[in-house]
């Protein structure tokens, strides 16, 4: 998810000496997330004052819940007509500069979106933007990425409860080994980011943004992104972004003692496997469950 925001001290700006049309001499940061937790956590920043409504860029189709088309992407907040312009204004640019060409594409498509919001900043929060976080980090070098986990048996399990495409997990133990499956595409993107751009990437928990350690990772995100916090922001923060509306533990509705056992057995051989294979997200996957493990009552 790219997100704009006025960095603190100066601007670092990509290929300065090619930017065209004067249309991004004013781009904010770009904030770059996935959405496992990160719908909440989006909704928050874009109250603040500096942040515009989180993007989408992916388009994509498929069926919801109930078997209707579900059609999301870019033709719900530009018009054809300008999507056909950058289009053109792309192909005839890109065999030239490629990095530039491509920044140029995402400003073109995004720049009235952020004028009709009065923001700078540019939330975006694609499923796979981690994953290509060393390409994206070449285009937008002032970009700041947030990585959202949360426990594995909630997330595969939300992703149960959409079953949009064929391939997705259609159990608790399906849904960790979906879970799982993401989170390598995840770590091999952050493994492909430079040191210097590895600073630039901040790694969230949502159950301690909902449950654990509220007041923490609130804190250090906003540390992050350089931003004051504000009312609104900090109202939707503590009255929406709960644990209950997150849904931690949902993974055991309808599963009895024994199967809730079985599920628990494998996510503990899935975060083991991750951290012999020393994923970035692994400690503190290890931390959060660690602190769920404590919170249970002892039998």
């Amino acid at each position: 998810m790219p997100v704009s925001l006025p960095p603190q001290g100066p601007r670092r700006r990509c290929c300065r000496a090619h930017e065209p049309r004067g249309v991004h001499s004013q781009a904010a940061d770009v904030l770059v997330a996935p959405r496992s937790g990160g719908i909440p956590r989006d909704r928050a920043l874009r109250l603040h004052r500096q942040s515009l409504v989180a993007l989408r860029l992916r388009q994509r189709v498929g069926l919801g819940p109930r078997g209707e088309v579900r059609v999301r992407g870019l033709h719900e907040i530009i018009d054809r007509e300008r999507f056909d312009d950058a289009v053109v204004r792309f192909e005839s640019a890109h065999r030239g500069d490629l990095l530039q060409a491509s920044r140029d594409l995402f400003y073109d498509l995004v720049v009235p979106v952020r004028e009709t919001s009065g923001k700078p900043a540019v939330v975006e929060m694609s499923t796979f933007s981690i994953a290509a976080a060393p390409e994206l980090a070449r285009i937008f070098p002032e970009a700041r990425f947030v990585h959202s986990v949360r426990d594995g048996r909630d997330s595969g399990v939300s992703k149960v409860g959409l079953a949009e495409k064929a391939h997705h997990p259609t159990d608790a133990i399906s849904g960790i080994d979906f879970w799982a499956d993401r989170l390598r595409l995840a770590d091999i993107g952050a493994r492909g980011l430079s040191a210097d751009e590895r600073s630039r990437l901040h790694l969230i928990s949502l159950d301690e943004l909902v449950w654990a350690d509220r007041a923490g990772a609130y804190a250090e995100l906003l540390s992050f992104l350089g931003v004051e916090d504000e009312q609104p922001m900090r109202d939707f923060f503590e009255l929406r972004m709960t644990g209950q509306a997150a849904n931690r533990g949902r993974w055991r509705e309808g599963l009895d003692d024994a199967e809730q056992r079985q599920v628990t057995e494998h996510y503990e051989a899935t975060l083991a496997r991750l951290e012999r294979e020393e994923y970035h997200c692994a400690p503190l996957l290890r931390r959060t469950y660690e602190r769920t493990l404590a919170s249970q009552p002892s039998t």
